[in-house]
């Protein structure tokens, strides 16, 4: 056994909006014959909080990795970690496949590190210690990447490619698609159709609080009638969507979204919805950074109506940033269908942003 190490750094966005708002990940690093990525999310699971994950980057070459550990550091002016600022795993943590993520949802608070005195001109950077014990012997290797958003400088090691880990794709196998071992059935009633799911309650409690009331509410009530098997309804969510959301919470990560852009996009509002409803908070992120990419001026006002319905911060952020950019965007969204649809509840917004604009000129004017 050896171990493979690598200290991977995350420099955030050039401009404050972007530090505080937009969701982001480095480019593929590699440790241990893997590639992975830290993901970053400003306005995290918890108020006032950043989350950061490890992910096995989904272009790995090696679709499986086990007994890893790492700790993140915000590093001072000197490149030193801060001791307050630095979280690490307690325990070896596996990534059963790609795009799998562990991390902390509450890495630090914002007020802690502006405090910190380790954010200049905008920027702070967080060091990822990265420990992956494989069978192979190893080597080291480099490779430097710098972009807008993110900047990435790694050292790691694997001295060749490692065999593939087939034992929890296996697990999948048996888990997600066989079902083997099922103990409950989920009748999903949709606007149009019905549709019943085979699931496991340790997976569903797991993964999501409501579902965990749920169930547990669901055993008090049939307490006098035990069964090994239990049967819950769910309402008002598309088969489809629930499906979608099923597979993120098997998975940890989403299936492949249609081709068709409205298809993607009613998928993508669909799980935000779902994944808000469940609290399944990984899924909602993930939903808000997928909707992020596809704001326009065709979609802007509905996204912005999703935002401020789920209460996605960075999101509704993107959004307004979105009408901000340019004068005629605003404009051109007050005339499209979708701010027709969305009008009640977008409306105070757009209001509040027309009036930044017309002050704003007026300030210029003068």
């Amino acid at each position: 056994m050896a171990a493979s190490t690598a200290a991977a750094l995350m420099k955030t966005a050039a401009a404050r909006r972007l530090l505080r708002y937009a969701s982001t990940s480095t480019m593929p690093f590699r440790v241990g014959g893997h590639s992975w990525r830290i993901k970053y999310y400003p306005q995290g699971h918890e108020q006032g909080h950043i989350s950061l994950y490890l992910e096995l980057d989904s272009g790995s070459a090696i679709d499986a990795a086990r007994d890893v550990t790492f700790r993140f550091s915000v590093l001072d002016q000197s490149g030193n970690p801060v001791p307050k600022l630095t979280r690490a795993t307690t325990e070896p943590r596996s990534f059963p496949h790609l795009s799998w993520c562990h991390g902390f949802r509450d890495f630090i608070t914002w007020e802690d590190l502006e405090a910190s005195g380790c954010i200049k001109d905008d920027i702070f950077t967080v060091q990822c210690d990265l420990t992956h014990t494989t069978d192979l012997g190893a080597a080291t290797s480099t490779s430097d990447d710098d972009g807008a958003a993110a900047a990435l400088a790694t050292s790691a090691g694997a001295a060749a490619p490692a065999p593939k880990l087939h034992a929890e794709h296996h697990l999948t196998e048996l888990l997600w698609k066989q079902k083997r071992g099922a103990d409950v059935t989920v009748d999903v009633v949709g606007s149009s159709e019905a549709t019943t799911f085979d699931a496991h309650v340790w997976l569903l409690t797991e993964r999501s609080p409501v579902f965990k009331a749920e169930l547990e509410l669901n055993a008090a009530s049939n307490s006098k009638k035990p069964t090994a098997h239990r049967r819950i309804e769910i309402k008002d969510v598309e088969p489809r969507v629930f499906k979608a959301m099923l597979h993120y919470m098997y998975n940890n990560g989403l299936p492949e979204m249609e081709e068709n852009d409205d298809a993607a996009m009613a998928m993508a509002q669909g799980l935000l919805a779902a994944a808000d409803r469940f609290k399944v908070d990984g899924l909602k992120l993930a939903c808000e950074e997928t909707l992020s990419k596809r704001i326009d001026v065709s979609t802007a006002a509905g996204i912005l109506a999703m935002a401020e319905q789920h209460g996605c911060k960075a999101l509704k952020a993107a959004c307004l940033e979105f009408l901000m950019a340019r004068p005629e965007n605003l404009k051109a969204v007050m005339e499209t269908e979708g701010y027709e649809k969305a009008k009640a509840t977008i409306q105070p917004l757009v209001m509040e942003l027309g009036m930044k604009q017309w002050l704003a000129f007026i300030g210029a004017a003068s």
